[in-house]
């Protein structure tokens, strides 16, 4: 895609949309991981894997490698319009693989030793489902940037509604996990897991905003 419609600069662009297209590929690789773990724990009592562990610290890295070098293209950019959307749309993604990270191993903590049931089950499921959605959501509103303008705000739009959504049933999951009769240590641990999911959804929102920004300054 490309964002910017000045010609002095189209060439930074060229590389920093083509960098922060793979960057979303893997703050959307690293989400799926975790809402995967998470169905097969639930469904299965399926464990993380050390393997695992270190597939998702490797997309940590590789997202860290990626934010640097965009950040190298902005910072020497001469001319560049949408230059501070585009700083907040890389920070964002950037803490949607970190919190993917921390995500993962919250949940390899807790998952050997207990499954939760009943009614927490089903909303913790339909938790990773819509966590999985926004960052989707998020992904295809940026594609869709340089395709079409309208569709890319009505994305930012749905990511908004998505995370009203998931506001909700986190606060759900975690009226219904503190009195579970379970040991405080996991009680703790599976809350952190939750809440750093919820903080995964502000991001897409905030995100979602940069993305609106992004969309006034094109095809002018």
């Amino acid at each position: 895609m490309v964002l910017d419609s000045d010609r002095n600069s189209s060439s930074d662009l060229a590389n920093v949309t083509q960098m922060l297209d793979e960057h979303f590929r893997v703050a959307l690789s690293a989400t799926k991981m975790v809402t995967t773990a998470m169905t097969a724990w639930i469904e299965q009592r399926k464990s993380i894997s050390a393997e695992d562990l270190a597939r998702i610290t490797a997309l940590e890295e590789k997202g860290d490698e990626l934010k640097r070098a965009m950040l190298s293209v902005l910072s020497t950019a001469q001319t560049l319009m949408q230059r501070e959307d585009l700083l907040r749309l890389i920070h964002y993604n950037d803490k949607l693989v970190d919190g993917s990270e921390i995500c993962f191993y919250h949940l390899a903590a807790v998952m050997s030793s207990w499954v939760p049931e009943g009614e927490l089950r089903t909303k913790v499921a339909e938790l990773g489902r819509m966590v999985n959605e926004i960052v989707t959501q998020q992904r295809e509103a940026v594609r869709f940037l340089s395709i079409n303008v309208e569709t890319s705000i009505a994305k930012a739009d749905d990511i908004c509604r998505i995370e009203k959504r998931i506001d909700a049933q986190w606060r759900d999951v975690v009226s219904l996990l503190y009195p579970s009769p379970i040991p405080l240590a996991t009680v703790l641990r599976f809350r952190d897991f939750v809440n750093q999911l919820e903080e995964m959804a502000n991001f897409s929102e905030d995100a979602a905003i940069a993305i609106r920004g992004l969309s006034l300054t094109l095809n002018t």
